[in-house]
Order: C-alpha cells, then structure tokens, then sequence
C-alpha cells in the first residue's frame, strides 16, 4: 500500500509526528501496529523496516507514526521526507492486541516516554467516540515536557473519571505505582513503552501481587531508559 506524506510537526524535543494518506482503506483499531519499509541509501544494521505504533484514532483515516528521530538511517530518512512523498510503504497490515478491553476492574495506563503512542489513539478514539475514559494514565518521562500533554489535559478536564499522573525523571516501579494508584492489584494494567522497562516493570508488578492476566504490555524495540 502506497503512503503519501501529508503533514510533519514536531511535538517536543526531537519527536516528530509524520501522517500519511494510504492509497486504499486504512482500517484498524486503536492501539494496534504496522509494520513499514523505508528505502534509502546505505541503511545501518536496524535495516530499512520497522514497527509503529498507529498514533492516530481510526475515525482519523490516517497512518500516523509518532517517534523520537534518532540518528539510526532510517529515522534519519523518515525526517528527510517531504510532503507529498511516497516512498514509505505499508508491508504488512495493522495488527496487534495491545488495545482496549472491557472490564469490570479498574483500568491504568502505563506509559514510558513515547510507549504513549497507542493510548493516544485509544484515548483520541473513544473521545471522540463520546465513549467513557475511565482511565489512570500514569505517564512516566525523563522530563516534564511529553507529547500529546495538552490533549491529556484536556480530556481530563472533559471526563471527571480520566486521571493523568505524571512521574518525571524517576523509573517506574511497581511501589511508585503503588503510590499513585490506589487498589493496583485489583487493576487491569496496560505497560507501554520501551522493551527492557516493559519487561521489568510487568515482572516487578506480578512479584507485588498483580495477577499476570492482567497484565497487558507493549514493548517499544530500540528504546531504553536513555532514549524513551
């Protein structure tokens, strides 16, 4: 499927968000992933295709990739990409399960630095959905300025039962989490963000007494606690 560049704006720091008209239906639901290639010119060893979050809400129709544009080639070529451009491909269709599921128990998001990117489509689609968004979103950053903050704040504002608690410059455990969200265990806990945080918060989390099933994670490859 052939995307086309329609928009690029830069959000904070060196994260960027890049939107793209498919060239036939774009179909997904929120939250899930796609995987893309990039072509270009002597590509480094992370080669020329990824995985992406779709940051987008599907009511949008679009593919919008919402990432930090580090110094790997392909991050490089994706920022030297101008509008109009068709050289990003979609090779493999929208999939994944990291999305939303209704509970009886209480739902908290937990997102590390740009792992927000699928509860903004989750978030933004049931917004607009006038769905309820009886969220915690415990949002932790290595600084105070984070993507999408303004949308959060103003769906907090909208839905007395949506809940943003920000942890800067500290790692997320399951005791800080502890502290932020009352009855944790009784919750069912979404992990976002980079692959080792999500793999060693979601251990950490069992060994405190949250059942594994619910548990849901979503982990970021290339990131780590220096980068996210």
């Amino acid at each position: 499927m052939v995307l086309t560049l329609i928009e690029k704006e830069h959000l904070i720091d060196n994260v960027w968000a890049f939107r793209f008209r498919a060239d036939g239906p774009l179909s997904w639901t929120a939250g899930q992933y796609v995987r893309v290639e990039l072509p270009h010119d002597n590509p480094d060893q992370e080669g020329t295709k990824r995985w992406f979050t779709n940051s987008a809400a599907p009511y949008e129709g679009i593919l919008q990739i919402t990432t930090r544009v580090t110094q790997s080639t392909f991050k490089q070529a994706l920022d030297k990409l101008q509008l109009g451009d068709t050289s990003l491909q979609l090779i493999e269709n929208p999939e994944g399960d990291f999305t939303w599921q209704d509970s009886a128990l209480p739902i908290v998001f937990v997102a590390g630095g740009i792992g927000v990117t699928p509860f903004h489509s989750i978030l933004k689609q049931r917004a607009h959905d006038s769905q309820p968004l009886n969220v915690t979103l415990v949002y932790g950053s290595r600084t105070p300025d984070v993507p999408f903050k303004n949308e959060l704040e103003q769906w907090q504002a909208a839905n007395a039962n949506f809940h943003v608690q920000y942890v800067v410059g500290d790692p997320l455990t399951a005791e800080k989490l502890a502290q932020t969200v009352p009855n944790l265990n009784g919750s069912l806990v979404y992990v976002s963000g980079p692959e080792p945080m999500v793999e060693a918060l979601s251990k950490d989390l069992i060994e405190h007494g949250l059942p594994e099933d619910q548990v849901k994670r979503d982990e970021f490859p290339h990131y780590d606690q220096t980068n996210y």
